[in-house]
């Protein structure tokens, strides 16, 4: 592969082509892999710049992570995986076991980001002093391009994600809550699956707005002392801290973090796909929770043993329990249990909301009633279509027995 003349510079810490794939150590030069040939492309000097299709690509001036050094063999897959593993045993203390294969996994990915359509978050959710930041400082040594942040901006976090697609790290997560950091909330929201943007207006110019679309796509790590918004907290592997109750290591052995980047760059380069992988996994291996599915797809990808297989598929099935067992004490199921009750007022195909208004509050002490505007507001969200309903022409709703039954499916599939 011949060096040509360049039309155009773009300052980068690597990038992925059909042919080579390129990227910034940390002596700030460039490794150069030649994926046809399956071998290192070697230069007189250091890549101190890379020209690919008449443009030449310099590395970064400073990289906001830690690099490889070199890359380096790794024996098996089987091998490097058990070796990432053991670095969190070592580094970390979490009472499920099978979340050690969840993380050797989670970081295998993220090292193949191209790979995948849609990618996990993990969240590290706990009181002070039970472990999150560890956690984070785990991920941060090892995780392809890891930017660990305590809060970050959302103009920040916009550019980072669009110029270098890193594996994000966010701790404090609890500031994300407030109001003026909405954006953020909104880019974690987008950010798991590709091709979802983030779309900003960056100036007006000349009475037009100019509008910068941002790709938001990628791993990220978030730790907090309090639960995220539902619909981010879905996209999410949660582990529950606490206070370590066996010996961990005080510190980060840095040198085997470095050790086992440089053989994760390698792995990068000998198991970075030219397509988009397909998913191995079944809807009907996760009780048909599609969104616990996809959270696994990538990380089932890239598990090198059935083993190893097997754990993850554990660990998805007792997430799915845990989702469930929620739903099935949420408001909406209770809603449903009230509705079902009720089944014998049912007048002409419908039924009042007085009546699952009662059913509901029925042996609740007062401060835990609802009225009959808060059950209809859940009635409706549960998909029924209001009408009047009884002699009187009572707030009501259609007595719908495919979405009853759905419903049914949904919270107590068993």
């Amino acid at each position: 592969m011949t060096q040509t003349t360049a039309n155009k510079t773009i300052v980068t810490p690597g990038l992925a082509f059909p042919d080579v794939i390129f990227e910034q150590t940390d002596t700030g030069a460039y490794i150069v892999y030649n994926r046809h040939e399956q071998k290192f492309l070697v230069n007189n000097n250091p890549w101190n710049s890379f020209t690919h299709n008449e443009t030449r690509y310099i590395p970064l001036k400073r990289v906001p992570w830690p690099t490889a050094h070199i890359p380096k063999d790794y024996g098996s897959e089987e091998a490097l995986f058990n070796n990432i593993k053991n670095f969190f045993i070592e580094h970390l203390d979490v009472a499920n076991e099978l979340m050690y294969d969840v993380y050797a996994a989670f970081v295998l990915a993220s090292w193949l980001p191209e790979n995948f359509t849609v990618v996990p978050y993990l969240f590290f959710l706990g009181p002070l002093a039970s472990g999150k930041t560890r956690a984070l400082e785990c991920f941060h040594r090892l995780c392809y391009r890891s930017i660990m942040a305590t809060s970050i901006s959302a103009a920040s976090l916009f550019r980072a994600l669009e110029a270098w697609h890193p594996t994000i790290l966010l701790d404090e997560t609890e500031i994300y809550n407030r109001k003026e950091m909405v954006e953020v909330l909104a880019i974690l929201n987008s950010g798991y699956r590709r091709g979802q943007y983030a779309i900003r207006i960056e100036k007006v110019q000349n009475n037009v707005p100019q509008i910068a679309v941002f790709d938001t796509f990628g791993f990220k790590v978030l730790a907090g002392t309090q639960e995220l918004a539902d619909t981010l907290q879905s996209r999410c592997i949660i582990t529950k801290m606490s206070k370590a109750v066996r010996p961990v290591r005080l510190f980060i052995d840095e040198e085997e973090a470095q050790e086992l980047r440089n053989q994760l760059l390698m792995y990068r380069f000998k198991n970075l796909s030219q397509s988009q992988q397909p998913n191995h996994l079944e809807e009907n291996e996760c009780q048909g929770n599609s969104r616990v599915l996809e959270l696994f797809v990538s990380l089932f990808h890239v598990a090198p043993t059935p083993t190893i297989k097997d754990h993850l598929k554990q660990a998805m099935k007792q997430i799915v329990q845990t989702r469930l067992n929620e739903e099935q004490t949420s408001i909406e199921a209770r809603v449903l249990d009230a509705i079902l009750k009720c089944e014998g007022k049912v007048e002409n195909g419908k039924l009042t909301i007085q009546a699952v208004t009662e059913a509901y509050n029925e042996s609740l002490p007062e401060k835990e009633q609802f009225t009959s505007r808060q059950i209809g507001r859940i009635v409706a969200r549960l998909g029924f279509e209001k009408c009047k309903a009884g002699s009187k022409g009572l707030a009501g709703f259609f007595w719908d027995t495919k979405i009853i039954e759905r419903l049914k499916m949904r919270y107590y599939p068993n």
